[in-house]
C-alpha cells in the first residue's frame, strides 16, 4: 500500500483546480529552462522530469514521480488515488497476503531464485554455470515460442518435451542437462509454485558409459621419466628444474592420493600431515558426526611434496596454486603441461602410448585417478573402502565406473580358492 502524507503547502500548479473533491492527484511537466514547450505544464512528450500535484483534505504537496515519462508518472497518480479509497486499499492488502497461485510465478523470476539457492548452498563455480546455461537455453526458448511461454505453469510435459526433443549434442551432455532440469523443478515444487515436476515424467537419456582406463604400471613409470626431460630442450635429462620437479611432484600427488586434477593444483599444504596422510574430507557418521577422512602417501611422495619448489606466482600456503586464478583455469593450465609430458613420452616410448594402427592410446589426467582406485582395488582392498577414498557419496558410483576390475578382483580370489582346495584334495567343479 502507498501512502502518501500531506502537508500545508502553499505552491500552486496553474491550471489544476480545486474542485469541491477534496483529494486529487495530477500529474504535470516542470520543465527545463531551454525546454520549448516550458509554458505549457500538461506537455506529455517532452524529456523533462513528471510531478505530482496532491491535494488532500485541504492540505497540498508536490512530489517528483522520478520519472520522465508521462505514461508511469500517471501510474504512480493512480497508485496514490488508489491509496486514498479504503475498499481498495484493503483490497491490496488482502492480496499482498494471499500467497502466489501455483504457477504464477514468472519462469525468469524462478530461475532467478534457484540460481540463487544454488549460489547460497555454496556449489563450485562450474557447477553454478553449467545450470545458468541450462535455464537461459531455457528461457530463450520459452520466448521464442508462438504464443510466448512466460508463466512457470505453461511448462506443461507437452510443452517441455518439444524443448527436450530440439537438444543436440552427445547422450552424456543431454542427460547431465536433463539432470539438471529435473533438480530446477524440484525446487519450483517445494516452494509451492507447481503441484508435480514435468522433467521428471520425461525419460531422460541413458549417459554413455565411459570406459576406465588406469595407467600401466610402466606407462606411469614412462610419465616420470618424461618430466625429466621437460625443460630440455635437447636430448639431455634434466629433472632438477623448477618446472620438472614441480610437475613430477604433480603427477606423483595425483597417483597416489586419488585426487581430482583440480583438488590437485588448488591443494593447500595444512592437508598434508606429519605422518604423511593427507586430509580428503570430513565423512557423516550416522548422519550426525563427522570424522576425517585421510588417505596415507608413500613417504617419497611426501618428502617430495613438500620439497616442492614454488614458482614465482605460487602462493606460499599452497603447493602449486597462485590464489589469483580460478580452478578451471588452474585445471587447464595442468592439462597443457601435462599434454607436453605425454608428448615425450610417446616420442620416449611409443610402443607404450601408441597402438598398433599408430594412433595413440588414451592418456589424460583423470586417468591418474583411475589407476589409484584400481591398484587399490586388485590388491584386494575392499570395495567400501576405496569408495571413502575417492570421496563418493555411494558406494553404488565406485562400482559403476570400476566394476570390470571388482569383477577381476573375484576371478583372482576364485583361483586362489581352487589353489587351496587343490593343497587340500578338493576337486573343483571346473569353471563354466
Amino acid at each position: 500500500m502507498l501512502e502518501v502524507p500531506v502537508r500545508q503547502d502553499e505552491m500552486f500548479v496553474p491550471g489544476i483546480a480545486r474542485n469541491g473533491d477534496s483529494r486529487t492527484v495530477a500529474v504535470y511537466t516542470r520543465h527545463k529552462p531551454e525546454c520549448p514547450n516550458k509554458g505549457n505544464p500538461y506537455w506529455r512528450r517532452c524529456r523533462c522530469t513528471k510531478y505530482l500535484y496532491i491535494y488532500a483534505n485541504g492540505a497540498s504537496r508536490q512530489i517528483s514521480a522520478k520519472t520522465r515519462s508521462w505514461e508511469k508518472a500517471e501510474e504512480r497518480a493512480q497508485q496514490i488515488r488508489e491509496s486514498f479509497d479504503p475498499a481498495k486499499r484493503l483490497q491490496r492488502e488482502l492480496v499482498a497476503k494471499t500467497p502466489t497461485h501455483n504457477g504464477g510465478i514468472e519462469i525468469t523470476q524462478a530461475t532467478d531464485e534457484f540460481i540463487k539457492e544454488i549460489e547460497r548452498l555454496n556449489r563450485e563455480e562450474a557447477t553454478r554455470k553449467k545450470y545458468k546455461l541450462t535455464l537461459s537455453r531455457l528461457s530463450i526458448w520459452c520466448a521464442a515460442q508462438n504464443p510466448p511461454v512466460f508463466l512457470l505453469s505453461q511448462l506443461n510435459v507437452p510443452t517441455l518435451r518439444r524443448w527436450v526433443l530440439s537438444w543436440t549434442g552427445a547422450p552424456t551432455t543431454r542427460h547431465n542437462q536433463h539432470q539438471r532440469l529435473i533438480a530446477f523443478f524440484y525446487f519450483c515444487v517445494g516452494q509451492g509454485w507447481i503441484k508435480e515436476n514435468p522433467a521428471k515424467r520425461i525419460k531422460n537419456v541413458p549417459a554413455e558409459q565411459d570406459e576406465t582406463l588406469p595407467f600401466t604400471q610402466e606407462q606411469y613409470e614412462a610419465l616420470l621419466e618424461a618430466t625429466y626431460y621437460y625443460d630440455s630442450r635437447g636430448k639431455e635429462r634434466n629433472g632438477d628444474t623448477v618446472n620438472s620437479r614441480r610437475v613430477r611432484a604433480y603427477l606423483k600427488l595425483l597417483r597416489w592420493s586419488g585426487l581430482r586434477a583440480g583438488d590437485a593444483a588448488c591443494l593447500p599444504k595444512s592437508k598434508l600431515r606429519d605422518d604423511d596422510s593427507l586430509f580428503l574430507y570430513q565423512a557423516k557418521v550416522k548422519g550426525k558426526a563427522s570424522a576425517p577422512v585421510c588417505v596415507l602417501l608413500p613417504p617419497d611422495v611426501a618428502d617430495e611434496l613438500r620439497s616442492v619448489p614454488p614458482s614465482s606466482v605460487t602462493d606460499p600456503n599452497y603447493f602449486f596454486w597462485s590464489c589469483r586464478s580460478k580452478r578451471k583455469s588452474e585445471v587447464s593450465n595442468w592439462q597443457k603441461i601435462f599434454g607436453k609430458v605425454l608428448g615425450k613420452a610417446r616420442e620416449m616410448y611409443p610402443k607404450l602410448f601408441l597402438e598398433p594402427s599408430g594412433q595413440p592410446k588414451p592418456a589424460h589426467l583423470h586417468m591418474m585417478r583411475d589407476t589409484f582406485a584400481v591398484e587399490y582395488l586388485l590388491a584386494g582392498m575392499p570395495l567400501e573402502e576405496v569408495s571413502r577414498l575417492l570421496g563418493h557419496s555411494s558406494v553404488l558410483i565406485t562400482q559403476k565406473h570400476y566394476a570390470p576390475w571388482v569383477l577381476q578382483r573375484q576371478q583372482r580370489l576364485a583361483a586362489s580358492q581352487r589353489a587351496a582346495w587343490a593343497s587340500m584334495g578338493i576337486q573343483a567343479r571346473p569353471p563354466g
